[in-house]
């Protein structure tokens, strides 16, 4: 009966988070989307505009920080309803142009704060899964927010299709999805934990442990190249006119379809198929379907890029997550402090992506994201090989 009832808890658990982590896909991935509008609506440049796209890594890095240790004073509830409001605000001011390019900055920090609140929470909750359930509870968790991400940009285009002002529209949509995601935060029913009041009680043992820092090394650069590819991907196929405006704005959904697709098939393969081999093959995968999307000049082959680029890109994320909280579960400043560390590399390469196309064009700022795809394959090779001579 006790059995019957925790896997009734569990399953309401991860429903729960799944739809937090969806909200969280469709209102922090769609910036991107937003930023050619923003652009247009504020006379921005390259420069500026990537300085605002790497603003949410910096709210997310914050974020991850804090929240690792706010849990052990106010509790994992208060705490996340604490990160998540700010979403509501940040699209707030998008929608109704609250403060003109002034609050750009603002709100683009708030996006990373509510995205770092989510993700920790969304995270330790699925870590507090037992054995292989934890494993597939991260594969759908982020495959949940895939399914955000292609929603949130097919909303834009259609609100966009015969009004020039209707990514306003999509951003009060998202502003709805971020309340009922407030909703769902003050309802669920969570695991128990402990709320102490003091941060000497907090486990700091995972700093010792060598998974930690191998799924932290993947992260890094896997955050780096995923950031990068999503906030310019639209930017560079519409300025360099390999795609038309319509046509570049699918291209943000088709990569995340595919990587739900993927996210989905990660959960089925679980224990089947070693992470080390699906990690390997991810990281191959990726930086030559990336290099496709780079040199291609035509659609196919660019359809067919990012589509693979979105397929291998599926299960890095999950991969690493699972090998570096292996031994961590449950471990609030553990899961936060891994994701922290990977979460600074987003901050600086579309802002570094942004400089360079400002001095040298786009197609040479893209450039940038083919080195550090590079960089990605070779963390996962050492840490492939580190971890089966551990």
């Amino acid at each position: 009966m006790d059995t019957i009832k925790n896997e009734t808890k569990e399953n309401r658990l991860i429903c729960a988070t799944l739809f937090a982590f969806f909200v969280s896909g469709a209102s922090s991935v769609v910036l991107g989307n937003l930023m050619p509008f923003l652009r247009e609506e504020y006379g921005l440049g390259y420069a500026r505009a990537g300085l605002l796209m790497s603003l949410p890594s910096w709210g997310n890095l914050f974020s991850l920080f804090v929240t690792g240790y706010l849990p052990t004073y106010i509790g994992r509830r208060k705490t996340v309803l604490t990160t998540a409001v700010w979403m509501a605000m940040a699209f707030a001011i998008f929608s109704f142009g609250i403060g003109g390019a002034a609050l750009l900055a603002p709100a683009c920090l708030m996006v990373g704060i509510s995205r770092g609140g989510n993700n920790n929470f969304c995270n330790t909750m699925m870590s507090t899964l037992p054995g292989k359930k934890s494993a597939v509870g991260y594969n759908l968790l982020h495959g949940a927010f895939a399914m955000g991400a292609v929603v949130s940009p097919l909303a834009l285009i259609a609100c966009t299709r015969n009004n020039p002002s209707g990514w306003r529209i999509a951003g009060t949509l998202i502003l709805l999805l971020c309340l009922c995601q407030l909703a769902v935060y003050l309802k669920m029913n969570l695991p128990a934990e402990n709320i102490s009041g003091s941060i000497k009680t907090v486990d700091r043992s995972f700093l010792k442990n060598r998974s930690f820092w191998l799924g932290a090394a993947i992260l890094f650069f896997y955050i780096s190249a995923e950031y990068a590819t999503v906030n310019w991907l639209v930017t560079y196929f519409k300025d360099t006119g390999i795609l038309s405006p319509e046509v570049s704005q699918l291209m943000s959904s088709l990569l995340w379809v595919v990587i739900f697709i993927g996210r989905m098939l990660g959960a089925v393969i679980i224990g089947k198929i070693s992470r080390k081999v699906i990690l390997v093959a991810d990281g191959v995968g990726m930086l030559a379907f990336f290099l496709l999307v780079f040199f291609s000049r035509s659609q196919i082959p660019i359809f067919l890029g990012v589509m693979g680029m979105g397929f291998f890109m599926a299960t890095i994320y999950t991969s690493a997550m699972t090998l570096g909280t292996q031994k961590i579960k449950g471990n609030d400043l553990g899961v936060s402090t891994m994701t922290f560390l990977g979460s600074t590399g987003g901050i600086i390469t579309p802002a570094v992506v942004g400089f360079v196309a400002e001095k040298a064009g786009i197609q040479v700022g893209m450039g940038i994201v083919v080195g550090v795809t590079a960089l990605l394959l070779i963390a996962i090779l050492i840490s492939v090989r580190s971890d089966r001579n551990e």
